[in-house]
């Protein structure tokens, strides 16, 4: 009697703080975004929500399995059931329908991806995926930005650094964010200065930066590049092992 009011007590709590983490994972903005800009919630950021959530599943799998043992006569006898075939059942079709991506489940992501997306600091320019993790060096020369001209401004900003220092332990040496580091950096002469290139198809691109196909097509191939005018700079990219900066460099080259 004792064990179960701990299996109870244990069970409440854990179940609260799966919510409100679940809740959190859910609604939060994508993990390049939430890192670049510093969310947070309550004060907790994205890695804190995420650590909290896992550690709670931990303590709850724990605790429903000592519920089950304490508790296996009447669940033996449960399994044998026709209860237990539905819940079986259920329980695969959305294990599958998850995994597939199909109706309704399917609405549920997009009603998620939604929700990630309307985020005030999703809006925020991203230059590139986890370029918090890249060292003021790495992340310059990625992003087109002058490494001289970056170490220049941070100095006049009073900003503490070293070139080896990644823009994440810079931004916590100063109190800032990766964002705002970022912000302070950037110049209007950057290689190109609108978000959303990885979106753009490799067509788009040279039409709005005035490049002839042909010769696109020509130093893409000189560089070993493989591409079709269709794909997006981020999918010729991800192709070969570059960033879409990198392939925007070799076309204005």
């Amino acid at each position: 009697m004792k064990n179960r009011k701990w299996i109870d007590l244990f069970l409440f709590y854990s179940t609260l703080v799966l919510i409100l983490s679940g809740i959190v994972l859910f609604i939060m903005p994508h993990g390049r975004v939430a890192y670049f800009t510093g969310w947070n919630l309550f004060g907790i950021d994205k890695d804190g929500w995420g650590n909290m959530h896992v550690m709670f599943g931990i303590l709850m799998s724990v605790v429903v399995i000592w519920h089950i043992v304490i508790n296996w006569k009447p669940m033996k006898k449960y399994l044998f059931q026709k209860e237990s075939i539905y819940a079986l059942i259920v329980t695969v079709l959305i294990t599958v329908g998850s995994v597939a991506n199909v109706e309704p489940f399917r609405s549920v992501f997009k009603f998620e991806e939604s929700i990630k997306e309307s985020w005030k600091v999703s809006k925020a320019e991203i230059p590139i995926a986890h370029g918090e993790l890249l060292t003021l060096k790495e992340f310059c020369n990625k992003v087109g930005i002058d490494v001289n001209r970056a170490v220049l401004k941070l100095k006049t900003k009073n900003i503490t650094f070293a070139l080896s220092d990644t823009l994440k332990e810079i931004a916590r040496k100063n109190n800032l964010t990766p964002y705002e580091i970022y912000e302070i950096i950037k110049s209007q002469n950057r290689l190109y200065p609108k978000s959303g290139l990885g979106k753009k198809t490799l067509k788009e691109v040279c039409e709005e930066e005035k490049i002839d196909f042909s010769k696109c097509k020509e130093r893409l191939s000189k560089a070993g590049i493989k591409f079709t005018k269709n794909e997006t700079l981020k999918d010729i990219a991800n192709k070969n092992s570059l960033t879409p900066i990198e392939i925007l460099q070799i076309i204005k080259k």
